[in-house]
C-alpha cells in the first residue's frame, strides 16, 4: 500500500485571508495533503479586525472578536508561529526566513500579508529618528486599540483628533467618545501639521484655526503590505501581481490572497473579494477544482 507523503504549505500571514484560505485549504481535504505552517506578525490567533472598534469602547472583549483562538491551531494540526514575522523568501530553493532565525522549507507557499496603514504627509507626525510620534495611533490591530485605551485613561488627556473617513476612522471616534473623550473627525487632506514639541497640543488645519487636541488617530486608508515580496523578488505592482488562479506571476509554486494582492490592475480593501479569492486560490492548491479562476470583484477598494 503506497503512503501519501504530504507536502509543506506554508502561510505567510494570519489576517483575515490568510486564516480564511487555511479554512478553505482544510474544508477542500488540506489537511491530508498538507503539513501547514502559518507565521503570523501579532502573537494572537486570528480576531475579526472590522470589530476592533467595539473592543475600543467596552462593548466586546478581545476574547470576543477571536475568530480563532491559539488552541485551533495544534487542534487543526497547524504548525503556527505567532508573533513571528517572515523577513525573506528564497523563491529558488523554497524557504522562508523569519526574524527570529527560524528557516522553513515549502512546497507550496501562500503570501497573504494584507496591509498597512496610510499615513499622510503631515509635518509633526514623526519623531527625529522617523518613529511615529507619542500620542499619534494608528487603528488596525488589537495593540493599537490596546495603546490607544491606555493613553486615553490618562487624566490629562480630553481631546482626540481622528484624521480619515474610512469605516475604521469612524469606529475609532466613537470608541473614544466611549472613552470619555471629547472627538472631531477631521480628512487628512485638511490637516497640515501635528503640533507640539514634547506632548500633542493640537493640529494645524488648512484655511481654518487649529484645532486642540491630546491624541491623534490617522485612520486614512490602507496600502498593499508587499515588503517581503518586494525584498523577495516577486512580481510587485501596486500589490503582488497574481492571475486568476490566485498564483504569483511567472511563479508556480507561490500564491498571494487578499489586501497585498493586485489582480487584473486591482487591489481590494473589504472582506467578500478576499473571501471568493481564498476559495479559488484553495480550488488551485488542493487541486479539487483545477477550472476554479477569479475573476474580480465588482467594487474594488
Amino acid at each position: 500500500m503506497s503512503v501519501l507523503v504530504k507536502k509543506r504549505l506554508v502561510v505567510i500571514g494570519n489576517g483575515t485571508a490568510g486564516a480564511r484560505a487555511v479554512e478553505e485549504v482544510l474544508a477542500r481535504g488540506g489537511a491530508d495533503l498538507f503539513d501547514i505552517t502559518v507565521f503570523g506578525d501579532e502573537p494572537y490567533g486570528n480576531y475579526n479586525r472590522t470589530r476592533l472598534g467595539r473592543v475600543l469602547s467596552g462593548k466586546e472583549s478581545e476574547a470576543d472578536i477571536l475568530i480563532h483562538s491559539l488552541p485551533w491551531y495544534p487542534e487543526n494540526n497547524i504548525t503556527f508561529h505567532a508573533g513571528v514575522r517572515v523577513e525573506r523568501i528564497d523563491k529558488f530553493s523554497r524557504h522562508v526566513f523569519a526574524a527570529d532565525g527560524r528557516v522553513v522549507q515549502y512546497h507550496q507557499l501562500i503570501v497573504a500579508t494584507g496591509s498597512h496603514p496610510f499615513l499622510p504627509p503631515m509635518a509633526g507626525l514623526h519623531t527625529p529618528s522617523g518613529t511615529i510620534r507619542n500620542g499619534v495611533f494608528t487603528f488596525r490591530s488589537l495593540d493599537d486599540a490596546r495603546r490607544m485605551i491606555t493613553f486615553a485613561q490618562q487624566e490629562h488627556h480630553r481631546r482626540a483628533a481622528v484624521i480619515g473617513g474610512d469605516s475604521f476612522a469612524l469606529e475609532a471616534a466613537r470608541g473614544l467618545e466611549s472613552c470619555g473623550l471629547e472627538v472631531e473627525v477631521l480628512s487628512g487632506s485638511r490637516v497640515t501639521a501635528i503640533l507640539g514639541a514634547d506632548r500633542i497640543t493640537g493640529l494645524s488645519v488648512r484655511n481654518e484655526p487649529d484645532i486642540d487636541c491630546h491624541m491623534v488617530v490617522v485612520s486614512a486608508g490602507i496600502r498593499p503590505n508587499v515588503d517581503v515580496a518586494v525584498v523577495s523578488g516577486l512580481a510587485v505592482e501596486r500589490g503582488i501581481v497574481v492571475d486568476d488562479h490566485l498564483r504569483v506571476m511567472d511563479e508556480d509554486d507561490i500564491y498571494a490572497v487578499g489586501e497585498c494582492v493586485q489582480h487584473r490592475g486591482e487591489v481590494y480593501g473589504m472582506v467578500a473579494p478576499l473571501w471568493e479569492q481564498a476559495a479559488v486560490l484553495a480550488d488551485q492548491i488542493t487541486g479539487s477544482d483545477r477550472s476554479s479562476i477569479y475573476l474580480g470583484t465588482r467594487a474594488a477598494a
